[in-house]
């Protein structure tokens, strides 16, 4: 291999990285703009942790539609983002991001249990 090739290879390598690193710590400071919204809508019960991992509304009232689905086109990104470094199906990150925000749901906020109704934890 060329002394050209390995800079070559070199370079993007490095971009890759980098890129990496800018597309996760975007969707980092976005979700954690997002945060205190997505917290009173919880606390207001109108929200909550659906069991393929989102957020979905828990009653009929929408408020801040935006910012919901905004929050879950970045967890969807994330999601396709694990699934494909561990080589498994979206649907396997999605039911265990599931699991894991049920069990962290504080009380009072709404998760919706596997067979999907609303629980008031």
């Amino acid at each position: 291999m060329t002394h050209m090739k390995k800079i070559f290879l070199f370079t993007i390598a490095v971009f890759f990285v980098f890129s990496a690193t800018a597309w996760s710590s975007g969707i980092k400071d976005r979700m954690k703009q997002r945060l205190p919204v997505i917290s009173s809508l919880k606390n207001k019960g109108i929200v909550g942790e659906t069991n393929q991992g989102y957020l979905a509304f828990v009653s009929s009232t929408v408020d801040r539609q935006d910012v919901v689905s905004a929050e879950n086109k970045d967890r969807r990104a994330i999601y396709q983002h694990i699934a494909k470094q561990q080589s498994v199906s979206l649907e396997l990150v999605q039911k265990r991001r599931a699991k894991a925000l049920a069990e962290r749901v504080k009380p009072g906020h709404y998760y919706q249990n596997e067979a999907g109704a609303w629980v008031k934890k």
